[in-house]
């Protein structure tokens, strides 16, 4: 028998927690409530505060330090967001991150929204459906795929219930009705788990990693969690706002008495090591940097022009047409664009007005002091 005792939690609350630990990344390959004569088990992406003490002594463990770097933010049992701030930021770094929340409320209708023990089974579709969207688009943005839409099948399927039962939650932002930032979370206890998030690339500019873990946190304080864990992955956005950032262990678990169960574990070691020793080395990282550089990208940017920034009274809106509302949707490759327009001017989405060249494939972004012409080369 095999149980966890992390240094966070009292022992109780720890193996309530081990029930379901598989989400931090553990992949058992045996049930342990069975023990056949050469079980050899393997946990991999084992937090380093997290300690697994052996109860049966027939087992012996040999735990390998992985090349991976987790991060997570720990929480004082009665902190608040801007309290973690306080202590985690100099002012001139609050007032960045702080920033970019307000800058997204003041440009658009936005609402946060954690589901968490009640959602209906059409709002859990469409919410999974524009996560996987967001992910897609994210991922070929930047000539990379995502590890985790192997399983997604899955995750969709068994991801409702453990909403509905608490074990799991969906924090999304909105802008109206329109989801442009999710996160699929995991409840232990007092642990908050941010397992998958992405956002809508349209919005890059506003900086949404930061906003969802700015509310995250909020959340985490709001309703005495104490450690809001980002998991695996250097991310930029992690690095800044953790501070716990700790390493992973790979344990491999195994039947002392029985020779075949060394043997096997003994080689199973080796290969761990060797591929922790050659991660170490940066030779996981040569595909990924293989395809970005062999991976055709898209040549739009450089066929778009973007004046200046300039003030509304010198606007000559002469040979241009105003786009009604209920055509913008035709327009959508303009989105990026009308929203660092936003970004930079401080103007509300509600105050835009969009217009269309009659006769070039030009276009102007006008709100109530400023406008910016975008032109497409053909």
């Amino acid at each position: 028998m095999i149980t966890i005792f992390p240094k966070l939690f009292r022992t109780d609350e720890v193996i309530r927690l081990y029930l379901s630990f598989e989400y931090f990344g553990i992949k058992v390959k045996n049930p342990l409530n069975k023990t056949p004569k050469n079980a050899i088990y393997s946990f991999r992406l084992i937090p380093e505060y997290f300690k697994l003490n052996l109860k049966d002594t027939s087992f012996s463990t040999k735990i390998i330090p992985q090349y991976n770097w987790g991060y997570s933010i720990l929480l004082h049992a009665s902190d608040s967001i801007e309290g973690y701030m306080k202590r985690q930021f100099n002012s001139k770094k609050r007032n960045i991150f702080t920033r970019y929340v307000k800058r997204l409320e003041s440009c658009f209708n936005i609402r946060y929204k954690m589901f968490h023990g009640d959602i209906s089974k059409t709002d859990y579709d469409s919410i999974m459906e524009s996560l996987h969207h967001m992910i897609t688009c994210r991922f070929e943005e930047r000539n990379e795929s995502h590890k985790n839409l192997h399983e997604w099948d899955y995750l969709v399927e068994h991801t409702y219930a453990e909403i509905i039962n608490k074990k799991a939650s969906l924090f999304v932002v909105y802008n109206e009705e329109e989801p442009i930032e999710i996160s699929l979370n995991y409840h232990f206890d007092k642990i908050l788990f941010s397992y998958i998030s992405s956002y809508n690339i349209d919005y890059s500019k506003f900086g949404l990693g930061h906003v969802e873990i700015y509310k995250q946190v909020e959340w985490c304080a709001n309703n005495g969690y104490i450690l809001f864990e980002m998991g695996v992955g250097g991310m930029d956005y992690k690095r800044r706002w953790s501070n716990n950032i700790y390493r992973y262990n790979h344990y491999v678990t195994y039947k002392n008495l029985n020779i075949k169960s060394k043997y096997k574990a003994k080689l199973l070691i080796i290969k761990i090591k060797i591929k922790e020793y050659l991660k170490s080395k940066g030779v996981n990282e040569i595909h990924s940097k293989y395809n970005k550089y062999f991976t055709k990208k898209s040549n739009v940017q450089s066929n778009i022009a973007l004046s200046e920034i300039k003030v509304t009274p010198d606007l000559n809106i002469t040979n241009f047409e105003e786009i009604q509302q209920h055509t913008i949707n035709t327009y959508s490759f303009l989105k990026k664009y009308i929203y660092n327009f936003l970004y930079t001017t401080k103007e509300h989405l509600d105050d835009v007005k969009i217009y269309k060249h009659n006769k070039e494939n030009s276009f102007l972004i006008k709100g109530t002091k400023s406008y910016q012409k975008i032109g497409f080369n053909d």
